[in-house]
């Protein structure tokens, strides 16, 4: 698979960085931001600012969609990608609080017809990306056999997930894995009786307000939808690929700046989950032979210049290249964060 450099509809969150700029005759932020844009030839991102859980900088750059010449608003719905993976383990825990899931338990005991080759995985695993289930770049394989398709269903996805080989016996070695997550996804389903997207909406969504923030569903109209770009051959194009998938929880939730300052809100402020599964959330894992790894439960837990910094970030996969989003939550200093590089994998198109 060629890789190509993702470029286009960023999204951003930062919490706590150069404050005594915002509102300044010449911002620092805005030339940064415009700066990184034009190297990085990102048409269109959008930017919040937080400080002591007050917004202090909420903004659109660039165009959402250039055909059009829509600009980027805080409205903007972007396609969170991988950034999805912080709510299916909210989810998770919320149902761990709620006594139907147990971290260390087996997902044998959730999921029917697992692989000898599960044995030992359990919940934890997967929600560490330790489970030594096939990689972002390899995961699902079976689904492409004969070419890409318009509709993925749950049981399609947990097949071929079946067929992937292990990389690496349970808690191991950390690897990245959509797998995982979509797994995380059939138990939150199996634990809680409800479809994913339905237990997402409404015990997150809807009771916090984040009214624009929504489940991939192909067929359905979002006002002020972001398009998607990618560079091929140097050129600015589409980006191809619009199947539904019937359970994205690894990668299908659609959010707004807006929406996601919400989010972020609830989530510290202990309105999501107790303080006590946050930290869990937030701890980085400890693998079988006692080293750690800076990941959490659907975060990076890492360090930058001596301060905590609690991010992920996301692209939408396919074949020749994606947009990607950062989310980044810190709690003191300064920080500024642009978006990554790098095609991330081969999940379902």
């Amino acid at each position: 698979m060629k890789q190509t450099r993702p470029l286009v509809v960023a999204v951003f969150l930062f919490y706590g960085f150069f404050s005594s700029f915002v509102g300044a005759q010449t911002d620092p932020i805005d030339a940064y931001i415009k700066a990184e844009m034009e190297k990085r030839r990102i048409p269109g991102l959008a930017l919040t600012v937080i400080q002591h859980g007050e917004v202090i900088k909420m903004q659109g750059y660039g165009l959402a969609n250039v055909e059009l010449d829509v600009p980027v608003t805080p409205d903007t719905v972007f396609w969170l990608a991988s950034v999805t993976k912080q709510f299916t383990a909210t989810a998770i825990m919320w149902l761990v609080e709620e006594g139907k899931v147990g971290l260390d338990n087996q997902i044998s005991h959730y999921l029917s017809n697992t692989p000898d080759a599960w044995q030992g995985i359990t919940v934890r695993h997967l929600l560490t990306h330790t489970a030594g289930l096939a990689s972002l770049e390899t995961g699902f394989r079976a689904l492409h056999t004969g070419g890409a398709r318009a509709n993925y269903t749950t049981a399609e996805m947990f097949e071929a997930a079946t067929k992937d080989p292990m990389s690496f016996g349970p808690g191991e070695r950390w690897q990245y894995s959509d797998v995982g997550y979509f797994l995380l996804g059939m138990i939150i389903e199996k634990a809680s009786g409800q479809r994913y997207r339905a237990l997402v909406t409404e015990r997150f969504f809807q009771p916090l307000g984040m009214t624009a923030t929504s489940v991939l569903d192909q067929w359905a109209i979002l006002k002020n939808r972001a398009s998607g770009y990618t560079l091929r051959n140097g050129q600015l194009v589409h980006i191809r690929g619009h199947a539904q998938v019937e359970l994205p929880s690894h990668y299908g939730i659609f959010s707004t700046v807006k929406d996601l300052v919400k989010w972020e809100a609830a989530l510290t402020g202990g309105k999501v989950v107790k303080p006590s599964s946050l930290d869990q959330i937030w701890t980085p894992v400890r693998l079988n032979d006692g080293t750690s790894h800076p990941y959490g439960f659907g975060w990076r837990v890492e360090a930058l210049f001596g301060h905590r910094l609690i991010d992920h970030s996301g692209s939408t996969d396919v074949m020749v290249g994606a947009p990607v989003l950062e989310h980044v939550i810190h709690g003191t200093g300064h920080l500024v964060r642009c978006s990554h590089q790098g095609l991330r994998g081969t999940q379902p198109p």
